[in-house]
């Protein structure tokens, strides 16, 4: 009987999926500075976001397309250290959790410390945009030196 994991085991075509989801939608906003710049000012406005319907009579404030875009990306990786807002004491110490992705484990906190719940939501997505940045940017220097060592050829 072959033991060897399948595509479907791996979960390979929703990776594949969303690695080049990545590649065509989201890595644009997030590699020109300008809209990476308004991107990360517009959710430090909003963080979390409100529905775009009336609320007593005043519009709500929801995010923008592109925002939108960028954190539907974040949003879908793997629990395994994943970023989550941990509520130490209400309206007073927030923090950042780390997930281990196994049911039942304790998530790991991280000691800084923040005043709101939306300051911790901001600090979970700028880390959260470096990362995807680095985990691409890598890619992207293995790429060139394929390149330039002419393994294309």
């Amino acid at each position: 009987m072959n033991k060897d994991k399948t595509g479907v085991q791996l979960n390979q075509g929703h990776t594949s999926t969303d690695d080049y989801i990545t590649r065509k939608y989201v890595l644009p906003l997030l590699k020109d500075e300008k809209t990476r710049n308004r991107l990360i000012e517009e959710h430090r406005a909003c963080p979390v976001g409100k529905a775009p319907a009336l609320h007593k009579g005043q519009p709500g404030i929801e995010h923008s397309k592109e925002l939108r875009t960028v954190l539907d990306k974040l949003r879908r990786q793997p629990m395994a250290g994943k970023y989550i807002t941990i509520c130490k004491k209400d309206f007073k110490d927030y923090r950042i959790g780390i997930c281990s992705g196994v049911r039942g484990q304790p998530i790991k906190i991280l000691e800084e410390s923040f005043s709101s719940e939306e300051a911790c939501e901001h600090a979970i997505f700028l880390k959260r945009v470096v990362e995807l940045l680095e985990k691409y940017a890598e890619w992207l220097i293995l790429l060139k030196d394929l390149y330039v060592k002419n393994y294309w050829l």
